[in-house]
């Protein structure tokens, strides 16, 4: 079952302005933004989860089972919602992984090439599921002239700052 089967991003793709990026290059990327929100939105649940308190015993004394019991039913939602966020995270990176193969030699400095570089920088893989930005590129919408800078570490540095990543560098 994929990580998009549990919840489904809202995202109005009229807002996304392909320009010159192939059609491969474009599908890929357009499906790397939908995990990059599905990562976020169960990172905010499992953050959200894990502000509640475990419900009051209902009865008193309460047993050693009937306890392991009540807080494991209270942490299921939470450990639910992190598992579907590493997951996605999983597939972001794979997509990540699928759009370096779209890119060869040749394509330096194309809309593909700074397409795959600038959001492989702005994710920072190698920083891990728990600290990679994902945020950087769930975009709400998309300029193609976005890539008209030739460097996508500036490209990659303007979508952390417009992410909330301020002073943070771009890395693979």
């Amino acid at each position: 079952m994929d990580v998009l089967d549990y919840w489904h991003p809202t995202i109005d793709w009229a807002r996304f302005d392909q320009g010159d990026v192939s059609d491969q290059m474009w599908t890929a990327f357009r499906q790397l933004v939908q995990l990059c929100h599905c990562v976020e939105h169960w990172r905010e649940s499992h953050r959200a989860l894990g502000l509640t308190r475990p419900p009051a015993p209902y009865y008193t004394p309460e047993s050693r089972h009937y306890r392991k019991k009540r807080l494991d039913e209270w942490k299921r939602p939470s450990q639910a919602a992190e598992n579907h966020m590493h997951r996605a995270a999983h597939l972001a990176d794979d997509k990540v992984a699928e759009m370096s193969w779209l890119i060869g030699p040749n394509d330096q400095g194309k809309p593909d090439w700074k397409l795959y570089f600038a959001s492989a920088l702005s994710i920072g893989r190698s920083l891990g599921h728990l600290r990679a930005r994902y945020k950087a590129v769930a975009f709400a919408q998309f300029e193609s002239n976005a890539l008209s800078d030739p460097d996508p570490s500036r490209t990659a540095s303007e979508w952390l700052e417009r992410a909330g990543f301020t002073g943070q560098r771009p890395m693979l």
